[in-house]
């Protein structure tokens, strides 16, 4: 499983290494992502909740919009809704 973290999100992209996660690049991660964190609200995610729920079954993926979250709040759903095995 994978986390896909947009670019200037480091804190959160370390902490996350730091527990054991692959985390990749926002938009570069290639398949099997679980987990995408953004910071900046693009056209393709505007107007999202904090935590948003895309796709069904496998192809599932949990979008977090970190801009008015803290770090530690972005982690705790990390692991709420990615559990590490």
């Amino acid at each position: 499983m994978k986390i896909a973290v947009q670019t200037g999100l480091n804190n959160i992209m370390e902490t996350l290494k730091n527990k054991g996660y692959t985390v990749v690049p926002y938009r570069d991660g290639g398949t099997d992502i679980k987990v995408t964190i953004i910071n900046d609200v693009d056209e393709e995610y505007e107007e999202i909740e904090p935590v948003s729920f895309m796709g069904e079954g496998e192809s599932s993926m949990v979008v977090i919009d970190a801009t008015k979250l803290s770090q530690e709040q972005v982690v705790h759903y990390v692991e709420k809704y990615a559990p590490m095995a």
